[in-house]
């Protein structure tokens, strides 16, 4: 990393992206650079500042990633050799996406100085009890320092595609681009359980994409904006939110973290 003033920007569901994001800038701060963390969702992309070096940390979701981060990278302007990573935390594999989105980072014009992929415990539906999880976010925490120590002093790698992985990439693409059409929308909608629900509020304040709105007091889920990010269900404090594709839930950040990035 020839640029030691670094801005990290992250989208996260449930907390593990988060995660990432704070220890990367830990310990890239401890090797002598200065760091900021930043939302994607409360930033254009358009505005971010093109003389530091970039992170992105995103979670993989189908083997790609949200709408909402493709959205953030996709629009990301033309440079000149700004430096950029990419880190992604998944649940099992990520069929080398990071690398796919760094090659068209790369030919934005960005210098691709890293780009690696995190174990971190599954928020849908494969969701393992908390003990497991924890073991397995200490495994990360390991692997988070010994890379973001790498990209400080310059010798991170970045991932190599090949044709396999780009195939792969072009057919979660086109799933992807169709994840909030009418037929996904359907499959995966949440519903309130009206005799559970306390009124809080919590999830409509926490959508990263205002898909929530009250009704009759209650929260209802609309149109085709859904990330299917698992915030609103994993944070429920009166877990009133359902979906057929959810029987166990996971969340890891504290009520002050959910005030300070989702609120």
């Amino acid at each position: 990393m020839k640029n030691k003033i670094v801005d990290i920007y992250f989208f996260t569901g449930t907390g593990n992206t988060y995660l990432v994001a704070k220890k990367t800038a830990k310990v890239l701060q401890e090797n002598g650079c200065t760091v900021t963390v930043n939302d994607i969702t409360k930033i254009s992309p358009v505005k971010i500042n093109l003389s530091n070096t970039i992170g992105i940390c995103f979670p993989i979701a189908c083997w790609n990633t949200f709408p909402i981060v493709k959205n953030f990278i996709n629009n990301l302007p033309k440079v000149d050799g700004t430096e950029v990573f990419i880190l992604t935390t998944m649940g099992d594999s990520s069929l080398n996406a990071a690398t796919n989105f760094g090659d068209i980072l790369k030919k934005k014009g960005y210098s691709l100085i890293g780009t690696k992929g995190f174990l971190m415990p599954n928020n849908f539906i494969a969701v393992q009890k908390e003990e497991n999880n924890i073991t397995k976010r200490a495994k990360a925490y390991s692997k988070i320092e010994s890379y973001a120590t790498a990209l400080a002093d310059g010798t991170a790698k970045a991932g190599k595609t090949n044709l396999f992985f780009k195939i792969c990439f072009a057919g979660t693409n086109f799933i992807i681009n169709r994840w909030q059409g009418n037929l996904f929308q359907k499959i995966v909608k949440f519903n309130t359980v009206k005799d559970k629900c306390n009124k809080c509020g919590l999830c409509i304040k926490i959508c990263p994409v205002k898909n929530i709105s009250l009704e009759k007091e209650y929260p209802i889920f609309n149109g085709k904006k859904c990330q299917l990010c698992m915030r609103c269900i994993s944070y429920c404090p009166s877990h009133a939110i359902k979906s057929f594709l959810m029987k166990k839930t996971y969340k890891v950040l504290t009520i002050e973290e959910i005030n300070k990035w989702f609120i």
